[in-house]
């Protein structure tokens, strides 16, 4: 049965990680809201309604980071308050151990574990599956935002363009686009076009504009390296499709834990749809075990900012921000190399990014150690 100090360690942990959530949440949802739907909402006026969908959508995987860091920062800070108040002192002297003091956090570490396994492996997935597609949708509804000036549209399917100006409606000055086959580090031009000016048609039953260009230039690339340039007063008329024809790809992170397991156990549906190719079957395996990992970071991380935050005994606001901005960057940045060594080399285990919590609690352990032997 717990005794009054576990509940009273609980409590203060507790709220102090309830708070930090909650400014966390402030802070990354709005970051995100203005970042992904600022067409809609400044330039097209969209709903109340969109933007709270937006705010539901983006929450499972938004509280899936804010959870270990928000943790992480309550542990540091109520430990230290509590070592630089002689609380710990004063527990010690009544015969508690230092991991007896702290199993009450460990509890909670397991506890936040557990919750970011769910949002991780099952909500999370499908918020932002939705949340894409309604963005998706949104944007099919309002193709005039593809043009937007000044910005570098990547949302039409095979195409990079850019325009310096809008003259009208449907007219646009200093059109720029690139026309490429492939994504990722394998895209490459393999047209570009550049017209001083342009109209355009939407022809909204195909999801397509059909441009016309004015005073056009155009470089055609080709796989022996050499460029064949073209001039012309008035060129048309040129097509762009703005939705993707076919099946649209299917991503790893947009699959929760079951829908994983049930492709890899048979992928032939998603391989003859060409929803999925073949290649990209390492990286659902990948992206589930990713998930498992990353659920257990509020854990490993509460491992190890129990001892630190007892070496800081005075100012241990400003000691606990500095750890938790210390940590929690050590720690993202060795997940985000553990991804990317796997990346670049598929054969080795995809268990490698446990590495960065088994670090943590090597070390956790470690400097529990030593506390527990100088205290």
């Amino acid at each position: 049965m717990p005794s009054r100090i576990d509940r009273y360690i609980v409590r203060q942990v507790l709220f102090g990680t309830l708070f930090a959530m909650l400014v966390l949440c402030v802070v990354l949802v709005l970051g995100n809201i203005f970042k992904e739907i600022r067409p809609f909402l400044v330039e097209r006026g969209m709903s109340i309604t969109f933007v709270g969908k937006f705010i539901v959508y983006l929450l499972p995987f938004t509280l899936v980071l804010i959870i270990p860091w928000s943790f992480l920062a309550s542990v540091l800070l109520i430990f230290g308050k509590l070592s630089s108040h002689q609380e710990i002192t004063a527990m010690r002297s009544s015969g508690l151990g230092l991991f007896r003091i702290a199993t009450p956090v460990f509890v909670l570490g397991l506890f936040f574990s557990g919750i970011c396994l769910w949002l991780n492996g099952t909500v999370a997935p499908h918020s932002k599956f939705k949340l894409k597609e309604m963005v998706y949708q949104e944007a099919l509804g309002q193709p005039m935002r593809f043009f937007d000036p000044g910005v570098v549209q990547a949302r039409i399917p095979e195409h990079r363009v850019y325009i310096n100006a809008r003259d009208g409606e449907n007219s646009v000055r200093g059109f720029h686009a690139y026309q490429i086959t492939k994504k990722g580090e394998e895209a490459a031009p393999q047209v570009y076009f550049y017209a001083n000016e342009m109209d355009f048609e939407i022809d909204r039953d195909k999801r397509r504009f059909d441009l016309r260009l004015k005073k056009a230039y155009a470089e055609f690339y080709k796989e022996d390296g050499t460029i064949e340039r073209v001039y012309a007063d008035e060129a048309q008329p040129w097509i762009i499709p703005y939705a993707q024809d076919g099946p649209r790809r299917i991503k790893p992170d947009q699959y929760d834990n079951a829908q994983i397991r049930d492709l890899l156990n048979d992928p032939s549906k998603q391989l003859a749809e060409g929803s999925i190719k073949p290649e990209k079957l390492p990286d659902f395996a990948f992206e589930r075990i990713r998930r498992y990992s990353f659920s257990f970071a509020p854990l490993a991380l509460a491992v190890i900012a129990i001892p630190l935050a007892l070496q800081s005994r005075r100012r241990e606001s400003s000691a606990g921000l500095a750890w938790t901005i210390f940590i929690a960057f050590a720690y993202f940045i060795a997940m985000e190399v553990a991804e990317e060594f796997h990346e670049d080399n598929p054969a080795i285990s995809p268990f490698t990014v446990w590495l960065p919590n088994i670090v943590c609690l090597a070390l956790g352990l470690f400097l529990f150690r030593r506390a527990a032997q100088r205290s």
